[in-house]
């Protein structure tokens, strides 16, 4: 009965059954049996079956905010149970931006495993926002930011990562054909290329000592994977606001050309957030650090050009 409570609870927060289901390890047939199952046992509807989306009936929200409070003061006993021993063993669950996970994560979860091997990894990659506090143990999510700007509130512990800068940037056939934009204002009169849940989305910032723009982008062209959107650019498809280490190889050899270059651009961070912890596990603890010496130490590397990665930087990330 425990076991189906709490995949009750994953059920709710992801609003499906099937996802729910992958994230718990689960068949489809089992996650729908096991929800019957429980209604039964408790005598009471639980969820709202629609097309689009599960939700809570009255009695499953009562059931979800009760039970939610319950489980995490269990997962923090086992957190502290656990850290008892000192040892890294055990699942860490990782979140992480497609290209950041691709091009560093991978490596230091390759180098980790094998100098930790009772440490198990699970990996999810995804642009968009988890439920950090019941689902994955670390989040690494890619943001545009500017001077000035002031964080959202959050119950999450934030750590940069890396930061480079954004540049507005097209193909010089772009250009010919449709010309430069001078003012941010402009870009409203041009195709433009955003992803809504990383650098910039439909809003680009711009500054100009001191006076700040912000620019609403026209959507041409939208995807949350930022080299998708670099490559439209080459193939003259439209404006990108893209961060300079993945475009670095184009722009040294003109095969893209800086806009806007007059204007001070936001900066694009990849940053590692996780909840705060009275007990936090042993493995989380020893992983973080890790991930953070290599990260700084990978991408000095590639930054003074003496890691090699077949012609593509490990800096290439979304």
């Amino acid at each position: 009965m425990l076991d189906k409570v709490v995949f009750f609870l994953h059920v709710i927060r992801a609003g499906s059954l099937s996802e729910a289901a992958k994230q718990y390890g689960i068949s489809a047939s089992a996650a729908s049996r096991w929800i019957n199952e429980l209604e039964e046992s408790m005598g009471v509807s639980l969820i709202k079956r629609t097309t689009r989306k599960i939700s809570p009936t009255q009695a499953g929200q009562r059931l979800y905010d009760r039970f939610n409070q319950i489980n995490n003061q269990i997962n923090d006993i086992f957190d502290e149970v656990q850290n008892l021993s000192h040892e890294d063993r055990g699942t860490i669950r990782v979140a992480s931006t497609p290209l950041y996970a691709k091009h560093y994560l991978a490596t230091i979860i390759g180098e980790y495993v094998q100098l930790h091997p009772e440490v198990n990894f699970v990996v999810l990659e995804t642009a968009f926002d988890v439920d950090h506090t019941h689902d994955v143990d670390f989040a690494i999510r890619a943001n545009a930011t500017y001077r000035g700007l002031q964080d959202k509130d959050s119950l999450l512990v934030k750590r940069t990562l890396l930061k480079e800068p954004l540049m507005a940037c097209c193909s010089p056939e772009y250009i010919t054909k449709f010309g430069e934009p001078v003012v941010p204002s402009d870009l409203q009169n041009h195709l433009c290329l955003y992803a809504a849940t990383l650098v910039g989305g439909n809003k680009w910032i711009f500054e100009d000592d001191g006076d700040y723009s912000a620019a609403e982008i026209p959507q041409t062209v939208e995807a949350d994977d930022s080299e998708i959107l670099k490559n439209i650019a080459l193939a003259g498809g439209g404006i990108a606001y893209l961060p300079y280490c993945l475009i670095r190889h184009e722009l040294t050899h003109g095969k893209l050309q800086p806009v806007l270059s007059d204007y001070v651009s936001s900066q694009f961070e990849i940053n590692l957030y996780f909840k705060p912890r009275r007990h936090m596990p042993t493995r989380c603890a020893n992983f973080k650090q890790y991930l953070l010496k290599r990260t700084a130490e990978i991408d000095l590397q590639q930054k003074q050009g003496t890691m090699p990665t077949n012609g593509k930087p490990l800096t290439q990330l979304a």
